[in-house]
């Protein structure tokens, strides 16, 4: 997760993913504790190193560190405070080893990570980084259970264009009976990132602690950080090599050498980019504390 050394692009990497689509190169970082240089890659196992489930950065396998803005870090000296004077370092010196055995049992125990919002388009950024991709290659007709599922979606998406500049809404109140209204939240953020709604988070009448979002009609320019070029890209699933969308076979490798496809040469394979359709880099995100 993060930026690409060789082409500074904004980046996701699926679950087995170690290269950046846009180049090709595998990610790596310099470690900001020990500053050594390391590949987001193993070089023995070939898998993708282990990613901190509080801050979303890489650990360092040279030092283990993810990054000193981790809240991990906070914890584990809170906690040491705590403890004083009754429980210090010189009584017990494996102390600092035992405080961060709690801190990994608490990061095991987390279940989603903060809540972070655009700080322009107030856009979450589960959708900034991950749901638009998806929403727009649904409207590509890429990934969709049929041809009507990908008409409903484009459907709600003119529904809501056609509404007069200024109009609010909400998806409690937009939703359809019976339904979650999940369709209608994806086609407003997508809507926000193109310019066509904007996002306002006002306080509930019964709880003003706590913050609702208000989809608002307008006619704004296409955010500057969303990123439509190659959003589906055609790759080899033998030498992982990408080839031109019109392209239906790998003319690089050998034809297979045996089983049922003997003979015959290795069909390419269409996903999504793990290029970030939001090149907004990550720490730029606010948190919220609630909903």
């Amino acid at each position: 997760m993060g930026t690409c050394w060789n082409c500074d692009t904004e980046l996701s990497l699926g679950k087995e993913q170690t290269h950046c689509d846009s180049c090709g190169e595998i990610v790596y970082y310099k470690c900001n504790a020990c500053k050594q240089e390391f590949q987001v890659e193993d070089k023995t196992t070939k898998k993708k190193l282990e990613e901190c489930k509080m801050c979303g950065y890489f650990k360092c396998p040279h030092c283990g560190v993810c990054s000193w803005s981790c809240v991990r870090y906070k914890w584990e000296m809170k906690i040491l405070k705590m403890l004083r004077p009754e429980i210090t370092q010189a009584m017990f010196p494996n102390l600092p080893d035992k405080i961060r055995e709690i801190v990994n049992f608490i990061e095991s125990e987390k279940s989603s990570p903060d809540r972070k919002l655009c700080p322009d388009r107030k856009v979450p950024i589960t959708y900034a980084k991950t749901k638009i991709k998806n929403l727009l290659a649904k409207i590509e007709g890429f990934r969709v259970k049929d041809e009507r599922d990908r008409e409903a979606f484009l459907k709600r998406i003119d529904e809501l264009t056609e509404k007069e500049e200024g109009v609010e809404f909400t998806v409690s109140e937009t939703r359809e009976r019976g339904s979650y209204g999940q369709e209608y939240r994806d086609a407003f953020n997508l809507l926000v990132c193109l310019g066509k709604f904007k996002i306002e988070r006002r306080p509930k009448k019964t709880k003003p602690e706590e913050k609702y979002d208000v989809f608002i009609r307008c006619n704004n320019p296409v955010c500057p950080k969303l990123a439509r070029d190659d959003l589906i890209i055609n790759v080899c699933p033998a030498c992982k090599k990408q080839f031109p969308l019109t392209q239906e076979f790998c003319m690089e490798c050998k034809p297979y050498a045996k089983g049922k496809h003997k003979g015959e040469q290795i069909k390419l394979v269409k996903r999504l980019s793990n290029k970030d359709t939001c090149q907004l880099y990550r720490g730029q995100f606010d948190k919220v504390k609630n909903g």
